[in-house]
């Protein structure tokens, strides 16, 4: 599963605005009926729809959006994200962040934050207030795709930074500064790290780089947290969240295996029968039954 922003790397004819460490924004459209995707993202960014319509599915929560309309999704987010058929030309602009330049805003302006231990946990935020970020795209339209001097990133860093403070003057935007906030704790919990990621199908170092730990740190803090491996943890919490669609959705036996973190169908089947003493399908019949 290859994460975004690197989706993008093989449709480099989007414009797009890079300040190398600091930020990535991309102007992406859609011509076809549909498209389904899913993903997870290795930054922090910010979706502004410009045109048609998008819906986005991200931990619990689900987010169609529309014209004028904007979602945060955070660091290590997976997300499925549709385009549903039938309404025509879809745009939107993609708004990439480093840690690391949140992280610098959010010490820069901790007085403006809520109070000290408050935090928000959600792969991903809905940002009822999103004028500033349409002003801000509109604002930046000029330098998509041009070679910017040093004195011209530093101002778009200004500017970008300019609309972080913004959004979190929006009370309607408040859950987004509680997200700030959490920046300013120095490890998030590995449980909740892992229960936000777990459908995710990428080595355990990039559980780790999510986490803020070493490799060896993160397996030291998941003992002491969950008294099991990382591997078996995963394959249990994936088969208990396929038990549960097969429960409570329609969708395929094999819509299923993709969306609990499995790559093989025929893998994905054997462990299910193997941990619950039936197959997936069969399951789905005993539940339907009772």
């Amino acid at each position: 599963m290859q994460p975004i922003p690197y989706l993008f790397d093989e449709q480099s004819s989007f414009p797009r605005i890079e300040v190398e460490g600091q930020f990535l924004f991309i102007e992406y459209r859609a011509y076809q009926a549909s498209s389904r995707v899913q993903t997870w993202s290795e930054q922090h960014f910010i979706v502004l729809v410009l045109q048609g319509h998008k819906e986005v599915t991200a931990g619990s929560g689900h987010f169609p959006l529309k014209a004028d309309e904007a979602l945060f999704l955070r660091k290590g987010a997976y997300l499925m994200s549709e385009i549903p058929e039938g309404r025509g030309l879809y745009q939107s602009t993609l708004f990439f962040m480093s840690e690391a330049f949140l992280k610098r805003f959010a010490h820069r302006h901790a007085d403006l934050l809520p109070k000290p231990n408050q935090a928000s946990a959600a792969p991903a935020i809905h940002l009822p207030e999103s004028a500033p970020v349409a002003q801000f795209y509109h604002a930046v339209l000029p330098y998509f795709n041009t070679p910017l001097p040093e004195a011209r990133r530093r101002a778009l860093c200004l500017k970008f930074e300019e609309l972080l403070l913004n959004l979190i003057a929006e009370p309607a935007n408040a859950t987004f500064a509680l997200f700030l906030n959490g920046l300013l704790q120095d490890k998030p919990a590995i449980a909740s790290v892992m229960e936000q990621n777990y459908r995710l199908n990428v080595p355990l170092h990039v559980f780790a780089q999510l986490s803020q730990r070493s490799l060896s740190a993160f397996k030291r803090d998941f003992a002491a947290a969950f008294s099991m491996p990382p591997g078996q943890w995963l394959r249990v919490r994936r088969l208990q969240h396929a038990a549960h669609l097969l429960q409570s959705t329609p969708f395929p036996v094999s819509q299923i295996c993709s969306e609990a973190g499995f790559e093989s169908l025929s893998h994905f089947s054997r462990a299910f029968h193997l941990h619950f003493g039936a197959t997936p399908t069969a399951y789905r019949a005993a539940a339907q039954t009772e």
